[in-house]
């Protein structure tokens, strides 16, 4: 009796170790799909990041489709589109009015604010801190008219303001001229490589300004903003005072909900776009788009962007079909 129960309980092992298997492949087999294509993009160096981890994810469900991924302003990936070279464009900023109608087509894949940043250890900060910087003084400051920290704060100081800038093929220059009023051309400075390149320059320049994405300025681990970095905060009313809805700056999770909840003007927050050609036909190109409408919203958080909302994503998704 007693080594029949030992047959008994061997052979049940041995069942549920083979149903387990057999589980374990059904569902990696489920994971992978037999898509095949190509898809060569280009684009901002905001998006890129997030981008990148959307390939890859997608490529292990997809081990068909290859993906190849670069980095360059949006006025280039929008050039390389229109001439054929690449599949889809990373773009950060609006089409213009001549780019829609020449067919190209939008996809908002995630949402981000350009902000405008000094360091922590610039001598004017506590009047800034206090009474903020209207959208006119920093207009004057970026367009070479306010040249000190004096005139900017109202003091004594002759502090030279150092400007720092991006190319003005870059969504987030053009995205920033069209906040203050100016043309992305009338912005003045030293030049930055990048997003990154302005933020850390930035860290390191007690006098000086600069502006970037809100994914170079925060730090993941702490929720706050970067260390030695200050957001400057904008006078919206120009009333003389950083009021409570101007000083949102300090913790990413509390800036996020207020951009999702549209409680911030636009520019600056601004939609960050995948860019085609056309209504992608192509059964690859089509799957990736969708792909990152959906599963892929998930990452965006791992990358100091806000995920875009259900109604735009839902909108995006019955043009693929």
């Amino acid at each position: 009796m007693r080594k029949t129960f030992y047959y008994v309980i061997l052979i049940a092992l041995v069942l549920y170790g083979c149903g387990g298997n057999k589980t374990t492949v059904d569902k990696q087999s489920a994971s992978v799909s037999d898509l095949k294509g190509n898809i060569i993009i280009n684009g901002s160096d905001v998006l890129f990041p997030l981008a990148s981890k959307w390939a890859s994810a997608f490529k292990s469900e997809n081990p068909g489709v290859v993906i190849d991924l670069r980095s360059t302003c949006s006025d280039n990936a929008i050039r390389n589109l229109k001439s054929g070279l690449i599949n889809l464009a990373l773009v950060s900023r609006e089409l213009t009015a001549e780019e829609k109608a020449a067919g190209l087509v939008s996809f908002p894949v995630a949402m981000d604010i350009v902000l405008p940043i000094i360091s922590f250890d610039n001598d004017n900060i506590q009047k800034i801190v206090q009474a903020g910087v209207t959208k006119e003084k920093l207009a004057g400051v970026f367009t070479g008219k306010i040249k000190t920290w004096g005139q900017l704060v109202n003091n004594k100081t002759s502090d030279l303001i150092e400007v720092n800038k991006l190319a003005d093929t870059t969504g987030t220059c053009q995205t920033w001229a069209n906040f203050l009023g100016v043309k992305p051309k009338q912005i003045i400075g030293t030049s930055q490589f990048s997003n990154r390149s302005m933020s850390n320059v930035i860290v390191a320049k007690k006098f000086g300004i600069g502006f970037c994405s809100m994914s170079m300025v925060y730090d993941l681990k702490t929720n706050f903003v970067r260390h030695n970095l200050y957001v400057v905060p904008i006078d919206l009313n120009s009333n003389g005072q950083a009021d409570d809805n101007e000083l949102v700056f300090d913790k990413l999770d509390e800036l996020k909900s207020i951009i999702s909840a549209g409680q911030y003007p636009s520019p600056p927050v601004r939609k960050l776009y995948f860019v085609t050609k056309s209504i992608p036909t192509d059964p690859a190109l089509k799957a990736f788009v969708k792909w990152t409408l959906g599963i892929g919203q998930n990452y965006s958080k791992d990358f100091c962007l806000v995920t875009i909302d259900k109604k735009n994503a839902n909108e995006s998704i019955k043009l693929l079909k």
